[in-house]
């Protein structure tokens, strides 16, 4: 399926529920995490997270379309950052309530 057809699919018209399936995959909040320590092309978030380049792509459209990632052009490269001014915090914040109410009841289970 190719990114267009893919966001025919997507219900734009509920923007929370978009954000918040975005959130929803562990691939995806993986990226996240690794591009908060810093900047990082596709085949090295692919090598470090130990993915396929295509899937890491591919997420990264979905991360870039609901603004989670921003990208700069460095020749043939995009490398890629984690939109500092919102979501690095929102990540750090979700971080810390996960760590300290949720991060218990999920091993327990």
């Amino acid at each position: 399926m190719n990114y267009n057809s893919y966001m025919k699919n997507i219900d734009l018209d509920k923007p929370h529920k978009f954000f918040f399936e975005t959130l929803s995959n562990q691939a995806r909040w993986d990226i996240i995490h690794l591009l908060q320590k810093k900047s990082h092309r596709v085949t090295d978030i692919a090598k470090e997270l130990n993915y396929e380049q295509s899937l890491v792509s591919h997420h990264l459209k979905r991360l870039g379309s609901c603004g989670f990632v921003t990208f700069t052009e460095n020749g043939n490269e995009r490398i890629y950052n984690l939109n500092k001014e919102t979501i690095e915090p929102l990540i750090m914040l979700m971080d810390k309530h996960i760590n300290k109410f949720c991060k218990e009841l999920c091993c327990k289970t």
